[in-house]
């Protein structure tokens, strides 16, 4: 989980990255994170692990709180071959793998390099 600050800061994406809340227990682990990009949008991102459980929710947005990608495993699209892993993009929910903070700034940096 720790790695996700670490990639973060790695990227040179980011303008602010705030750990909003951290569990570090040995059976209980969680992060939370509001990371600011350059280009002013917002990325906040969502890692539990538990023995039993593992939640993630990786969600980029506009200022304005405009929608542009989330990807999470929130098992209600079970009509998806990759269920529970899903993601929304412009008012659709597509099929999507298991992503980690890797895959998800490889996107935005692709994406912001392609709106220059």
């Amino acid at each position: 989980m720790h790695g996700i600050i670490s990639k973060l800061k790695e990227s040179n994406l980011f303008t602010s990255i705030d750990v909003t809340d951290l569990i570090d227990e040995e059976y209980t682990k969680l992060i939370k994170v509001k990371a600011k990009i350059l280009d002013g949008t917002i990325l906040y991102i969502t890692e539990l692990h538990t023995l039993e459980y593992q939640k993630y929710s990786y969600h980029w947005q506009k200022e304005n709180g405009e929608l542009i990608i989330r990807w999470d495993n929130k098992s209600h699209w079970k009509n998806l071959k990759t269920f529970p892993h899903h993601k929304h993009e412009k008012n659709r929910v597509l099929p999507s793998h298991r992503v980690n903070i890797e895959d998800v700034i490889m996107t935005i940096k692709d994406r912001l390099n392609h709106n220059e």
